[in-house]
């Protein structure tokens, strides 16, 4: 059990997080047969089989996952004191903070805020980034996110900011041509739908989609919305960023859809100056948001 590698428990734990080696590829941005090479060399260094092959991939022996865990302990221990380093120089509201949130969320709800955000702190220099997976708040990837599902590790701080209904949504030149009865739930119309691996359409959106034809599919939201200005569909859209959105006019049926949103940071960091106050700005921003101040 010599010649361990830290590099090689690392590339250990990201395929027992991910769930495959391609997917640890993607997330350590490098490629798989690299993974598989090391994995191989972390086998020899630790002197016993790691992974056992199946008919349809592998599985971790009972070797690996207690390897796994105690790796995980050391990525603990690694991450704290690289988070005290970096820590040590931010005892000021000043410098920079990177927020991590969906584009729809960044373009309709943040957006909007700057101008005041900069004014009152003109010395922090936000970074707001979009991502396609949940960012590792531990790993400090971002110092916030903004998102659509809570957090169940212990070392994440976070609270429920609002609720977003969904209710469909189509430009007045479209329900012109296809007027829509408003007594019943939509049928026959053409859908614009929003595809996403890691969003989950709810049952009574599958009735929706098998009740119309669905005309149009993509993961970009802000093409979906102009799609739909110009009268290709409808689309579902949360309530508060469509009501902001020049010539678009919900359809009074009962929203189908509820999703919260979540505010999130490391516990070790939510105190900091800068942090805080970017916390504390997000948080009172969306209440004066929902009442149409921004």
């Amino acid at each position: 059990m010599h010649n361990l590698n830290w590099d090689d428990l690392r590339i250990l734990l990201a395929v027992s997080d991910t769930g495959s080696q391609s997917a640890a590829a993607s997330q350590l941005h490098i490629n798989q047969t690299t993974i598989s090479r090391r994995l191989r060399q972390l086998e020899q260094g630790y002197g016993r089989p790691l992974l056992q092959r199946q008919r349809q991939g592998y599985c971790f022996t009972d070797e690996a996952l207690v390897l796994i865990e105690q790796a995980r302990k050391m990525e603990q221990h690694v991450l704290e004191i690289a988070r005290a380093q970096a820590n040590q120089q931010r005892t000021e509201p000043q410098g920079q903070v990177i927020v991590s949130s969906t584009d729809m969320v960044l373009k309709y709800m943040l957006s909007p805020m700057m101008a005041e955000f900069q004014r009152r702190y003109p010395k922090i220099e936000l970074v707001l980034l979009t991502n396609d997976k949940l960012v590792s708040l531990a790993h400090m990837e971002a110092d916030i996110a903004l998102r659509y599902i809570s957090s169940e590790q212990q070392d994440i701080a976070q609270k429920k900011l609002l609720t977003f209904q969904y209710y469909y949504y189509a430009s007045e030149a479209y329900l012109q041509r296809f007027p829509v009865d408003e007594s019943q739930s939509l049928t026959g119309h053409r859908l614009l739908k929003f595809e996403h691996k890691a969003y989950r359409y709810n049952p009574q959106q599958l009735i929706d989609i098998d009740n119309n034809q669905v005309v149009l599919r993509s993961n970009h939201a802000d093409f979906l919305i102009d799609a739909c200005l110009q009268g290709l569909g409808v689309l579902s859209l949360q309530q508060q960023f469509g009501q902001r959105i020049p010539g678009l006019k919900m359809i009074q049926l009962p929203h189908h859809r509820e999703v919260s949103l979540w505010i999130a940071s490391h516990k070790d960091n939510r105190h900091l100056p800068a942090i805080r106050a970017v916390l504390d700005f997000i948080s009172e921003g969306s209440e004066r948001w929902l009442k149409g101040e921004f």
